[in-house]
């Protein structure tokens, strides 16, 4: 029994860890669109042509 508990915890924990990788990821990610999307800016030219 005290080696299931053992077995249990540890992959709940290397679980915790991926999901903690993963949510890092994906906030760098979001952060990167973000600062792609303000570096782009707003040209003179954008606002006078037609939107499609």
């Amino acid at each position: 029994m005290d080696e299931m508990t053992v077995g249990v915890a540890m992959g709940f924990s290397v679980l915790l860890i991926a999901a903690l990788f993963v949510i890092g990821h994906y906030r760098r990610e979001h952060l990167r669109q973000r600062m792609i999307r303000a570096m782009h800016g707003h040209r003179l030219y954008d606002f006078t042509r037609p939107r499609h």
